[in-house]
């Protein structure tokens, strides 16, 4: 398999001469976050520093769930406000303009998450502002508050039929030129306002200042500019993120309503047939490949007796470790742990339709479950094939994601859940990944809920989407209804689950506030759920004329036009008309991406950007007494017990791994236990641990004194004895990690409840006893 620079270098992706005249100087967003969602302005700034009319075109990337409301130019300060029209009509306006020598701006979109300015006739030395708008769902993530936005595409693998069709194909339209470096960075300021105040505010991928007035915060980059190279992410910890709840909203003749459930559930988990299915293609080389290295080795100890599992791993072709899934049991296990110890990004492109239409096809053994796990970074440009695909399936099996990366592809990462009716994780480099892998694993071990229904009580309202996405306990769900007639008084959400019929009722205020948040929320669910419907025709070619007129594609086009949002189907266009046309052949400039940091294993010269955290002092001041143990760090107090900013810089990646962890560790006061992997990697498949020297130096005991407590030669009862030690282990020196490591606790339990007990003491007692007073 070629490395990702010979891949580069033979013209697979391109890296563009960065000495070229590139007319976009500078990105700047201005954000809003509030406790449904946050409202954003993308502001693009074009100068034509050359001597002839140029048209840019840039193509980047939006969060998947963006519903995009506004687009407007700024030309010789005269605002020039967008229209939606039906895709087509839009080029159209747009090209009539370009003709007449008028200035013309257009807004595509390519896919969700995917977008495309074009700003045509620019003349020489002109400078124009375009300026979008957008509002989207915040992830509810770990408790906290999470807003990410995307910087940069990273190249995409093209199937050869993507590389075909009439216009531009997809291959060339998803996929910009890509730069080392632009020379254009990212402004940011993001204003965070939640009625309950806010209680903590941290970005894992960029350093950040952050002020804090009345319990609101605002954000902003610590440098005057950031490469876009990377996303930006924020969490925000807020006060009753997890209490249900209701918004309604008014705007003309539409109200709007948005509920929040939180379903909580107390369900067994069960066996499952777990497959596993690995992207290892170039573009996962370095930090990417090694996250799922990790992922999966946690994921192996968490099955339990009664499942089945099987890896496939995927680049240009695919290929299974096992010919059908394999019972889990130590044989299993141990090839398991051997086959991802030595897995690399060695096989090619990027062809996931076929793995996973193999994996999908097979199947069940004994019965079980089918439960998928696709581990990627999602650069493909086929994803509304590979979508279609787990829909088509989704009966017979359920899909899970984890997004790896710096710029994984969240409309393939979110989507591909959503149609196989589990759910999406992203593991960005610098985050922990042990309680998102184990967040995920319990999702999918957990009894699905089925038959679930949105139900209004008193009213006339029509449910947004009209199948609900999938449930998980514990984890928001957020949903909408327009109102129709009369206002009703409560939501009712319901659902089958093995235990029986659940229900849980959110009420909902008889009294709409002003706003088109909710409203135009809805409409893009709603468009979204029309988009990833088997009933929606796309063809091939972003501006190929007569496409086929089909029922829902009229009504994505009525819903987006009523509505002003962009669509797969709908674009924003603007004209400024001009009493001087321009005239001369317009230059075509197609403005280049930056490299995602770390794409492919490649790495720029320079030092990896800081991380900022902004924690309560009690935390700040532990780092502090830690002294020189920290690369420059430095803590400004202030007031009410907080503490900003905490920067480490100047340290490599590894070592930035390692600061990112243990800040958050230290955020909520205590760090995490460096022998808690090697301890859970002991662990036998039947939940159980060996009494071993390496066992016992790393719970911190000599192994005579162990073996002082059970005979030599009672292999059963050593095995019982260094069990039970382990998980006190846990439970006394790792209780803030218990999210991690309870599914292998919860199989230690059931092993050790077939073992006989110690004489008059149990084995966890004499555990307890040893670590917490030494006897």
């Amino acid at each position: 398999m070629p490395s990702t620079a010979s891949l580069l270098s033979a013209g697979l992706y391109t890296l563009t001469d960065t000495e070229a005249t590139v007319p976009l100087v500078g990105v700047a967003v201005d954000a809003e976050v509030t406790g449904l969602c946050a409202r954003v302005s993308v502001a693009h700034r074009y100068i034509n520093r050359e001597g002839v009319p140029i048209e840019a075109v840039y193509v980047f990337p939006l969060d998947e769930g963006a519903a995009v409301c506004g687009f407007e130019a700024v030309i010789d300060g005269v605002v020039i406000v967008g229209q939606v029209l039906e895709r087509e009509a839009a080029f159209e306006r747009y090209d009539d303009a370009m003709e007449r020598g008028d200035g013309a701006f257009l807004l595509d979109e390519h896919r969700p998450d995917v977008f495309q300015a074009s700003i045509g006739n620019l003349p020489p030395g002109r400078e124009v502002l375009v300026r979008l708008s957008y509002v989207t769902e915040l992830v509810v993530d770990e408790g906290r508050l999470r807003f990410t936005l995307p910087t940069t595409l990273a190249p995409k693998y093209a199937p050869p039929a993507d590389h075909q069709g009439l216009g531009q194909p997809d291959a060339e339209a998803l996929s910009p030129p890509v730069a080392w470096s632009v020379p254009y960075g990212l402004d940011l300021r993001v204003r965070i306002s939640m009625p309950g105040g806010v209680s903590g505010v941290a970005s894992p991928s960029h350093p950040v200042d952050i002020a804090f007035t009345d319990g609101q915060a605002v954000v902003t980059l610590g440098s005057a500019q950031a490469a876009l190279d990377r996303d930006f992410i924020l969490t925000v910890d807020v006060a009753a993120l997890r209490a249900p709840c209701a918004w309604v909203e008014r705007h003309g003749e539409d109200t709007a309503i948005a509920v929040g459930f939180v379903p909580a559930l107390d369900e067994v988990p069960g066996p499952a047939d777990i497959v596993f299915v690995v992207d290892r293609s170039g573009s996962m080389e370095g930090d990417p490949i090694a996250e799922v290295r990790n992922a999966l080795q946690l994921c192996l100890r968490s099955m339990t007796t009664g499942c089945c599992f099987n890896i496939v791993s995927f680049g240009s072709t695919y290929q299974a470790l096992f010919k059908e899934s394999r019972a889990y049991d130590q044989a299993s296990l141990e090839a398991a742990t051997r086959y991802v110890t030595a897995m690399d990004a060695d096989l090619g492109g990027t062809e996931m339709e076929p793995a996973l239409r193999f994996v999908l096809t097979q199947g069940t053994r004994s019965g079980l479950p089918r439960q998928v796990v696709v581990l990627t970074d999602g650069a493909v440009t086929n994803t509304d094939e590979v979508i279609a695909l787990a829909a088509a399936h989704r009966t017979t099996a359920r899909v899970f994601t984890f997004g790896i990366g710096n710029a994984a592809s969240q409309h393939l990462v979110r989507g591909l859940a959503r149609a196989g009716g589990g759910a999406a994780e992203f593991i960005h480099p610098g985050e922990r990944i042990e309680a998102r892998v184990m967040r995920q694993f319990a999702r999918l071990l957990a009894p699905a809920m089925t038959d679930a229904r949105l139900e209004w009580v008193g009213g006339d309202v029509r449910s947004v989407p009209t199948d609900l996405p999938p449930l998980f306990g514990g984890q928001r769900l957020l949903t909408y209804g327009l109102v129709t007639g009369g206002m009703p008084s409560a939501a009712r959400l319901t659902a089958t689950l093995p235990s029986g019929v659940r229900a849980w009722d959110v009420a909902v205020s008889a009294t709409p506030t002003a706003g088109t948040v909710v409203t135009t929320l809805a409409a893009r669910t709603r468009i979204r759920e029309l988009e990833e419907g088997p009933d929606w025709t796309r063809q091939a070619g972003s501006l190929q004329r007569g496409r086929k007129r089909s029922a829902v594609r009229q009504q994505i086009v009525d819903l987006a036009v009523r509505h002003g949002l962009a669509s797969r189907e709908t674009s924003f266009v603007a004209v400024e008309h001009r009493a001087t046309a321009v005239t001369g052949d317009t230059q075509l400039r197609r403005v280049p991406v930056m490299l995602a940091h770390g794409w492919g294993g490649l790495t720029r010269p320079g030092i990896p950007g800081p991380m900022s955290v902004w924690l309560p002092t009690r935390a700040a001041d532990f780092l502090a007494r830690a002294g020189d143990a920290l690369d420059d760090c430095a803590l400004v107090p202030m007031g009410d017990g907080y503490s900003r900013p905490v920067q480490a810089r100047s340290v490599t990646t590894q070592s930035r791994k390692r600061w990112a962890a243990g800040i958050f560790d230290v955020a909520f006061g205590a760090r995490r236990p460096p022998t808690l992997d090697r301890l859970v990697a002991l662990q036998d498949a039947d939940g159980s641990w060996a009494l071993t020297s390496d066992f016992a130096h790393l719970v911190g005991r000599d192994l005579p004194e162990l073996e002082a407590y059970v005979p030599a030669s009672a292999d059963a009862r050593r095995r019982a004895w260094a069990t039970a030690l382990a998980v006190v282990w846990l439970q006394v020196h790792a209780s803030g990690w218990k999210d991690e490591w309870q599914l292998l606790a919860a199989k230690a339990h059931g092993w050790l409840s077939g073992q006989p007990a110690d004489g008059d003491m149990d084995w966890l007692d004499r555990a307890r006893r040893l670590f917490t007073d030494g006897a």
